[in-house]
């Protein structure tokens, strides 16, 4: 099991990347997450951050910037905003393009399932998610992009998503069964859709598993994205589960500055402590 850890730009008033990157590289970090986009920071800065990668060994995977821009990286808006989407998509893979002929290495892409408001428009939203996931698979290959696509175990609790039931997910990879497509397990999510019951820990489910996300959550309001060691739900079965199995893929820690605060650095390098021990 590999450790990584989402890159939060908010983070660059208090260190600098080769700073944060040297230091988790020392403690046991070999990947870092990113979700580029350019009204984020300049595309340069990027390139920048995928030499100081390359330069330390460190992957680099990516998750959508949905943050960024909501409606257009929304693919329930496929069918409808067709052309939009496609720009939008076009524009961020070309990004991630430029940051892999620095780092020169297969990367995976965390993306969300489809929202859906109710049952009755779910069987749409799914259509939505199948028609853009064949056009990205299919533009990938054309591109001859060395990419990978993982659809994330979404929560439920504020929005419906295509992804929020595993069931979802075995669905959608059973209609293209196709390498280039897996499972992103965000533990926290998916334990957030079976509380209070445990989630199931299968080798089926696992070894469709090729990305891993983690952070900790609060029930009350279900703020999340926090340290996992301050987390009401416990993640310490999942996480023995990875190992056990001999997980191959990344762990990536999901803390964002917007919810740890003046903590942040201090609440990443205790996490990676954390998770290392095990």
């Amino acid at each position: 099991m590999n450790l990584g850890f989402t890159f939060d730009e908010n983070i660059l008033s208090k260190i600098d990347c080769k700073t944060l990157f040297s230091k988790t590289k020392e403690m046991g970090i070999s990947s870092i997450e990113l979700a580029p986009d350019k009204s984020v920071l300049p595309i340069k800065t990027y390139k920048e951050i995928a030499m100081i990668s390359e330069s330390l060994n460190l992957d680099i995977s990516f998750h959508v910037p949905y943050f960024a821009h909501n409606f257009l990286y929304e693919i329930g808006n496929f069918t409808e905003f067709k052309k939009d989407v496609l720009e939008k998509y076009e524009q961020f893979l070309s990004i991630v393009f430029d940051i892999q002929q620095i780092i020169n290495k297969e990367s995976i892409i965390t993306i969300h399932g489809s929202k859906y408001e109710n049952t009755e428009n779910k069987n749409d939203k799914m259509y939505s998610t199948l028609s853009f996931l064949d056009w990205i698979l299919n533009f990938i290959e054309r591109k001859n992009l060395n990419l990978k696509f993982a659809i994330e175990t979404v929560n439920q609790v504020e929005n419906l998503f295509i992804g929020g039931k595993r069931e979802d997910i075995y669905y959608i990879l059973n209609k293209f069964k196709t390498e280039k497509l897996g499972i992103c397990w965000d533990i926290t999510h998916d334990s957030l859709n079976y509380h209070p019951e445990k989630p199931p820990l299968t080798r089926d489910f696992l070894d469709k598993v090729i990305h891993c996300h983690i952070h900790g959550v609060i029930l009350d309001n279900y703020f999340r994205h926090i340290s996992i060691q301050k987390s009401e739900i416990d993640f310490s079965e999942q996480v023995k589960f990875l190992k056990k199995n001999n997980f191959n893929g990344v762990l990536n820690l999901e803390l964002l500055v917007s919810c740890c605060n003046n903590t942040y650095l201090d609440d990443l390098y205790s996490d990676i402590k954390y998770l290392k021990a095990f």
